[in-house]
This record gives C-alpha cells, structure tokens and sequence, in this order.
C-alpha cells in the first residue's frame, strides 16, 4: 500500500485561521491511479473532518464532511478540491450544522 500526507495552512480573508492535514492511500494502479484521501482541518476551537476518492487531473475533486470535534461537532456536508498544480489549490466547503433542535434536543 502506498501514502502520501499533507499539511497546508487555511486563510480567510487573508489570515491564517488554522491548518489542514491530509493523506491519501493509493487503493489502485489500473486502469487509472486511485486514492481513497481523508483530512482534518483544525481550527480554532475544534476540528472538521473530511473523505474523497480522487485520481491525478486538474477535474474538481468533491469530498465529504464527515464530522467534527468541539464547536464544529454537529457539521455535516460538502466540498470541493481543485487542484492548480505547482502544490497550489482551493478548497470551497459547504459546511451544514446538524445540531438537535426544538423540545428534548
């Protein structure tokens, strides 16, 4: 089995907010290289986690949040990775709190 791990730092508006650390299992050499990659973002006050399956290319990579730790512990949704070469990239999230409502939440 084969790895590769990653660490970047995350910004908003132009500061850093926290960083993200990534690693992917490469799960297939044929017909085309196949990754099974998880991350974790950690900011302040807690962490999101996050799975993709992803093959080498530029094509927009959607991934799924998965959870959290501490503030961000009831998030939920959706992402995408576009990779711009050069070890360069984004990551938009669409970050969704599941948090109970209403009576005997």
């Amino acid at each position: 089995m084969l790895g590769l791990a990653v660490v970047v730092s995350v910004t908003a508006a132009s500061q850093q907010v926290g960083d993200d650390l990534g690693s992917c299992v490469v799960v297939a050499l044929t017909p085309e290289l196949l990754n099974n990659c998880s991350l974790v973002i950690r900011l302040r006050g807690g962490t999101i986690t996050g799975q993709f399956a992803t093959s080498p290319g530029p094509a927009p990579k959607p991934l799924a949040l998965t959870g959290g730790t501490g503030a961000y512990r009831n998030v939920g949704g959706e992402g995408t990775l576009v990779e711009f070469g050069n070890d360069k990239g984004s990551l938009t999230l669409h970050v969704l709190n599941f948090a109970p409502r209403g009576k005997g939440a």
